[in-house]
């Protein structure tokens, strides 16, 4: 059975962007990215909601090898996740929009838990989480099984959440990292 896995960079108070929408304080260092890369590298699919799939559709044109492309030079790591991206299946959850520009794509207008479980019962496999509505969405419905959560020495003050702020749970801390640039790393696992 697939796991279902929510990896999120946050700033010290638990922030995925400030008050303006603002993340550019996320920005992982290569160690960092490369680290990230190894927790997705088995992911097969992956879940964003319209927000996060607006943010990550520069990665379908993200080169996988080199530095040419829509951002200037790109590393290592940065071309392992193009392919690591470009490789997964996508669903974005949304009931504004009517297409999607990203290759290997599903839209649904609705996030259904029920046959989410169904898919991971199916695979071995695992699928990742983008964004904190829709995480939220999962969290409440009991399936994320892994929180991987990658702390910058930076507070916001306020903005999105990275997490519900309506749910109790008890989960098992599994791994504490720390990164040359002083990010942290916090892997807990649900019980």
């Amino acid at each position: 059975m697939g796991k279902l896995i929510y990896c999120a960079i946050t700033s010290l108070d638990g922030f995925v962007a400030d008050q303006n929408g603002d993340f550019e304080w996320a920005m992982p260092s290569e160690e960092v990215h490369a680290f990230v890369n190894d927790i997705v590298r088995n992911v097969e699919t992956s879940l964003l909601g319209r927000k996060m799939y607006e943010i990550m559709q520069v990665w379908d044109d993200m080169p996988t090898e080199g530095a040419s492309g829509p951002m200037d030079g790109p590393s290592e790591a940065m071309n392992d996740y193009a392919k690591i991206w470009q490789s997964a299946r996508k669903i974005v959850y949304s009931t504004s929009l009517s297409n999607l520009a990203i290759s290997n794509a599903t839209l649904e207008q609705k996030f259904d838990p029920e046959m989410l479980n169904k898919k991971l019962a199916e695979t071995d496999k695992d699928f990742d989480i983008g964004g904190p509505q829709i995480a939220a969405e999962a969290i409440k419905a009991g399936l994320v099984d892994e929180y991987h959560q990658i702390i910058v020495p930076v507070m916001v003050g306020g903005g999105r959440y990275w997490l519900p702020q309506d749910v109790k749970l008890n989960l098992q801390l599994v791994d504490v990292r720390k990164f040359e640039n002083g990010f942290a790393y916090l892997h807990y696992r649900r019980f």
